[in-house]
């Protein structure tokens, strides 16, 4: 049975990829989404594909003196936070001996710093049964040449959703993380387009697309959704997920193709 869905959902990263289609799913739950990223265009373009209402917060999520105009959206739509979903990331591909400071903050402050920082901000807007989602990456186990910054940025978000969900499990509020790869997004495409000299991997996603093993944004969302909204409480936080456990398939995907583009 499908479980009712209502409140007001924070998804960072909603101007494309994983966030956009998270948003565009949640919206269609009659779940208010608060839809965070940089690029305005691109966040009223996910608006225009929602079914249900979203409210646009151009932002960088790095910079936490910038979360003020995600909580007063949240509070002109009622100030309390049902999910959360930390999708924003940023890939910066280089070598060992050419990262920089300004590099390595760069993607620290997007894929780590931000998803700490931000649900501190939130914590006063969250309420007993709320729920947090990581993006989670096989990079956070499996090292990769020339994505040093982006490697440690996902150890560093698997250990602190961990963290996470160990201090706030005593307010009832219930943290996860689940692993959607290989989606084809944007920041895939820039993987696949590396020289493979620099970046040895992107031989192995170039043949994941020629075997249409690559998975849609949009099923990763369907995914989302249905952890967010519908798994049960005492199964939400139990484990990490993975797209690619086909033991809950059928819960959510049913008799549809994983990787159907």
């Amino acid at each position: 049975m499908m479980r009712t869905a209502t409140g007001i959902a924070v998804v960072t990263g909603a101007g494309s990829g994983i966030g956009r289609a998270v948003a565009v799913e949640l919206s269609s739950r009659s779940i208010t989404v608060i839809a965070v990223g940089r690029r305005e265009d691109a966040l009223r373009e996910t608006a225009k594909l929602a079914q249900g209402r979203v409210c646009v917060v151009s932002t960088d999520v790095g910079d936490p003196s910038e979360y003020r105009k995600i909580l007063s959206e949240i509070d002109r739509e009622g100030g309390k936070v049902r999910y959360v979903v930390h999708a924003a990331g940023v890939s910066i591909i280089e070598p060992l001996r050419r990262i920089t400071p300004e590099s390595w903050r760069r993607a620290m402050a997007t894929n780590l710093d931000g998803r700490l920082f931000l649900t501190l901000h939130l914590l006063p807007r969250l309420e007993k049964g709320s729920r947090i989602l990581f993006v989670g990456s096989n990079s956070a186990t499996r090292p990769r040449k020339s994505s040093t910054s982006y490697c440690v940025s996902k150890a560093g978000s698997y250990m602190l959703q961990e963290c996470l969900k160990m201090e706030l499990s005593g307010e009832g509020i219930l943290v996860t993380s689940a692993i959607p790869s290989p989606v084809h997004t944007a920041l895939l495409e820039d993987q696949m387009a590396a020289d493979p000299e620099v970046f040895p991997d992107a031989l192995e996603y170039r043949r994941e697309q020629r075997e249409g093993r690559l998975i849609s944004p949009w099923t990763v969302g369907r995914f989302y959704r249905w952890l967010l909204a519908e798994v049960p409480d005492d199964e939400y936080s139990a484990r990490q997920w993975n797209i690619q456990d086909n033991s809950h398939h059928r819960f959510w995907l049913g008799n549809d193709d994983l990787f159907r583009p």
